[in-house]
């Protein structure tokens, strides 16, 4: 915590309490919470949060593929500019309840506070309005791809192909989302900065014992589903030379993928975190399968270059194995620098407050990355313990909330503040 404070303890509080009830909807009993996108129990969570918006005076809006935006007035400029602050509810199957969670509560809390500040006269703000914004499907686990509300609301993907996304069953988003009534069809103010704060999902912060970091870049990822077609037969008399095993040719793929990472000259980290098998019956051999193949890299050319080996891979694997292989679907996203400028504000903020940090990049994907397209965007950190996430052992302790919470409203005071209004880095706010 820095020598200068300025989030007060029934903020901090706020922040807590609202995470609390977040982490009741969809909790599982081990800890953790099951919110799917689109699912009853993210429509249940997003009723809470619609509720509480209205309950302090946000204005809501909701988007074509359900981003739920809560609106907030700072000052009357004249030019509409808005200030966009959030994360997403949704969660992993059995996931954590920080991931996502905590930076929208602690957007919310962070809204009023920054108004406040504003009534008060110790910030004159650059912008009209402060949108808390929650993004549909940052996960990725239901729809695909993932951050695919902040892609739709960015045009990075059309928001016909998002609604038109399936999940295992079939069921369309359009359709998930109409379920639970949150298929939109307001527009939302366009956004002229964003902040995000999220656990980090990772152990340096932790390791080196320091309560925030500001993310410089974020890692490029290159995400494919495969396609393997076999023939389905009879798992005993079948001659081995005579099978088209689409399981077999599956194995033989997951393990080229994990050499593909290990070979890598610059750091690649690769995984296959989804298959399913038709007919899916112990004595069938495989009639076909599907691969969820992700590579993930802070270097564009061991992406490229993992693709290549992987597109070989398939040719080698069909070769031996006799089955169809196909990329159905190939996902990339670019390396991404976060707006320098927001950095070293932050930076200048915090050094003035006191408030130790890192300067970090980001492996995981987050909705800052998508708005980075279209607006100046910013990506801070809180500690997570062992690094642990997508996980009910996933935590983050009320120190390091508190904390977090208090270097983001310095970061927020400055971000927010026009230009020449000095006493935001570290002033006097009491």
């Amino acid at each position: 915590m820095g020598d200068t404070q300025l989030s007060t303890k029934a903020q901090r509080t706020d922040v807590l309490d609202l995470l609390k009830q977040f982490s009741r909807i969809g909790a599982t009993s081990d800890g953790g919470v099951s919110r799917l996108a689109a699912s009853r129990e993210d429509g249940e969570i997003r009723d809470f949060l619609c509720a509480w918006f209205k309950q302090n005076d946000f204005t809501v809006r909701v988007d074509r593929t359900g981003n739920i935006f809560g609106i907030l007035q700072l000052a009357e400029n004249g030019d509409g500019s808005a200030f966009y602050c959030g994360s997403h509810l949704d969660s992993q199957p059995n996931g954590g309840r920080f991931d996502g969670a905590l930076g929208v509560a602690s957007a919310c809390v962070a809204a009023l506070a920054i108004r406040t500040l504003c009534i008060a006269g110790k910030i004159d703000p650059a912008f009209d309005q402060f949108v808390v914004a929650c993004w549909t499907g940052e996960e990725g686990s239901r729809f695909q791809p993932s951050l695919i509300g902040s892609a739709a609301f960015t045009d990075r993907i059309s928001f016909d192909d998002a609604l038109s996304s399936c999940d295992c069953e079939g069921l369309t988003l359009g359709e998930a989302l109409t379920s639970i009534n949150y298929l939109g069809k307001d527009t939302p103010p366009k956004p002229h900065h964003y902040f995000e704060l999220h656990i980090e999902q990772s152990s340096g912060l932790q390791d080196a014992n320091t309560p925030v970091g500001i993310v410089t870049s974020s890692w490029g990822a290159l995400k494919c589903r495969i396609s393997i077609v076999g023939r389905s037969d009879h798992t005993g008399p079948t001659p081995m030379e005579d099978r088209r095993d689409a399981l077999l040719a599956a194995s033989h793929l997951i393990i080229r993928a994990n050499e593909i990472s290990k070979a890598a000259s610059e750091p690649l980290y690769s995984s296959v975190g989804r298959i399913e098998v038709l007919p899916n019956s112990p004595n069938t051999i495989a009639e076909s399968a599907s691969l969820w193949v992700e590579f993930r890299s802070p270097d564009p050319s061991s992406l490229r270059n993992a693709q290549d080996e992987l597109e070989q891979a398939m040719c080698d694997i069909a070769n031996r194995t006799g089955c169809e292989l196909e990329a159905v679907r190939t996902t990339k996203r670019a390396v991404v620098e976060f707006d320098a400028n927001a950095v070293q504000t932050v930076r200048d903020c915090w050094d003035a407050a006191n408030i130790s940090y890192l300067k970090m990049k980001t492996i995981a994907g987050h909705d800052a990355v998508n708005l980075q397209s279209v607006c100046p965007s910013t990506l801070m950190f809180v500690p997570s313990n062992d690094g642990i996430s997508h996980s009910p052992e996933e935590f983050t302790s009320d120190e390091d909330i508190a904390s977090g919470f208090e270097g983001m409203l310095h970061a927020l005071s400055a971000l927010i503040s026009r230009p020449d209004q000095s006493q935001v880095c570290g002033g006097d706010f009491a």
